[in-house]
């Protein structure tokens, strides 16, 4: 392991230079961040003085390169002062309006609420991946069975749930169904979405996975029934195993489309990523919160988007 990583310095000196001076500032930056007694000596007198009907608690956000402290003082009912600073490069900055600084600590108040939607948004879309591919395989293969009702009822199946705006199938769930039978009533949002996308995403999956097996020579059917193969064992050691590299790169961008989607899920009121972004903006007013979004939307599709590369390469040895 040491060799391999010592080889790839010497093959990549520009990057291993590039990294090492970020690493080097990082550290800098995490032994040089000022603490909360830091902050609340450049805390003003007048501020420290200001008799308030109503004193809210300091809040110190430590994120180990940078940090932040806020206090509010409420005056009156219309009435209301704050100090906010940001420590950077071990010193402490007051926070000005429409300043560099604003944004950053602005970020940085948002941050914990964000990472909280993107987890439920990253659990519905690998909740609704799974549901896809598992509920998505019976499809494909009852769509290519030779039994007529079966076949009908798939292709139906299939038609319906990729035919139908997703919206309208996660309205119909969450709130139709409780007015044609209350017993069908789905009081968990984050139960209800991953019903209505894993059903959807199904059908999408479902129409990869044919397409995937369908791909296969069907010379090696023949074969495998010659050496005295059933069909499921056909499908299980022989056809499947090859379909696993083709059906990485479509699974990938559904993954990722499940990733966007998610956002629909504001409809029912589901705290997902895009969810909390808007209540952000709408309690702040402040759209530049849109910016931090869309950076964590990237990190998140950048980070799958490598594993799913990962993932194809090493089922390449069935190619």
């Amino acid at each position: 392991m040491t060799k391999k990583i010592i080889a790839w310095c010497k093959n990549n000196k520009m990057k291993t230079i590039v990294s090492s001076l970020i690493v080097i500032i990082l550290i800098i930056m995490a032994f040089s961040s000022p603490n909360k007694a830091q902050f609340e000596n450049n805390i003003p007198k007048e501020f420290k003085n200001l008799e308030a009907r109503i004193v809210k608690k300091p809040v110190y956000l430590d994120y180990v390169i940078v940090s932040g402290y806020y206090q509010n003082k409420k005056i009156s009912s219309v009435k209301a002062e704050s100090v906010e600073y940001i420590g950077l490069f071990g010193k402490v900055i007051e926070v000005k309006e429409g300043s560099s600084e604003e944004f950053i600590f602005d970020c940085m108040k948002w941050l914990p609420s964000l990472i909280e939607g993107a987890k439920i948004t990253i659990s519905l879309t690998i909740v609704t991946t799974i549901l896809g591919m598992l509920i998505g395989a019976i499809f494909a293969l009852g769509k290519m069975s030779k039994i007529p009702g079966i076949t009908h009822f798939c292709r139906a199946y299939i038609f319906f749930f990729r035919g139908t705006p997703l919206l309208m199938q996660l309205m119909f769930i969450y709130y139709s169904l409780p007015l044609i039978n209350p017993n069908f009533a789905i009081q968990d949002r984050f139960l209800a979405a991953a019903i209505a996308f894993g059903l959807n995403s199904a059908a999408y999956c479902a129409e990869l996975i044919r397409a995937a097996i369908e791909s296969i020579d069907k010379g090696q059917f023949e074969v495998a029934k010659a050496l005295g193969f059933t069909y499921g064992q056909t499908m299980r050691k022989i056809i499947i195993p090859q379909t696993y590299k083709r059906l990485v790169p479509p699974f990938a961008n559904e993954f990722i489309m499940i990733l966007k989607d998610a956002s629909l899920t504001s409809i029912i009121a589901l705290q997902d990523l895009s969810k909390v972004t808007t209540a952000i903006q709408s309690s702040s007013s402040k759209y530049t919160v849109f910016i931090p979004s869309m950076i964590i939307y990237l990190v998140i599709t950048g980070v799958f988007s490598k594993l799913f590369e990962c993932i194809e390469k090493k089922y390449s040895v069935y190619e």
